[in-house]
């Protein structure tokens, strides 16, 4: 699964970057803004069928790859 998760990070992002350093803040390295956000959580409910509600989601509980993959 994580393997998934950081495939979709990779296609919404179009860069492979984060990979070398799973603790990364995307969104200091401006690998997410919040247009790429809302569009990894469309992504990821897609795929692994699932809601994610934005209004609920705190920036910093999913700001790196490792949190993502956790939730």
């Amino acid at each position: 699964m994580e393997n998934e998760v950081l495939d979709v990070i990779e296609r919404v992002s179009e860069t492979d970057e984060f990979r070398e350093d799973l603790d990364m803040d995307l969104f200091e390295e401006s690998i997410l803004d919040s247009m790429k956000a809302i569009m990894l959580i469309v992504e990821l409910e897609g795929v692994f069928d699932v809601t994610l509600p934005p209004s609920e989601m705190d920036r910093e509980d999913w700001n790196t790859a490792n949190k993502i993959v956790l939730r």
